[in-house]
């Protein structure tokens, strides 16, 4: 239970005190692990991120192709491949 209510705190402050690049960065990030010496996240739809991080589909996909133009990230099977450490700001 206190962890739950833990989990629950800690998003509600992240929809509270951080914008959408910020929470969509953090998603990517925790959701992201190592296989094969790259950090890849598991299949994600934008609307499944979007639903996620409290935002609109049109939103996410925004922040991503900005993402993807500036060589942070591509995409591989409806998997996000992190290359290199996203920025704090955008």
């Amino acid at each position: 239970l206190v962890q739950r209510t833990q989990a629950l705190t800690e998003s509600v402050g992240d929809l509270a005190l951080r914008d959408v690049y910020g929470r969509v960065a953090k998603l990517l990030n925790e959701s992201a692990s190592d296989e094969d010496g790259r950090l890849l996240t598991p299949p994600l739809t934008h609307q499944q991120i979007a639903d996620r991080v409290g935002s609109s589909r049109e939103m996410v996909s925004k922040i991503l192709k900005d993402l993807k133009t500036g060589s942070y990230l591509t995409i591989t099977d409806k998997r996000f491949v992190l290359q290199r450490k996203l920025p704090a700001k955008w």
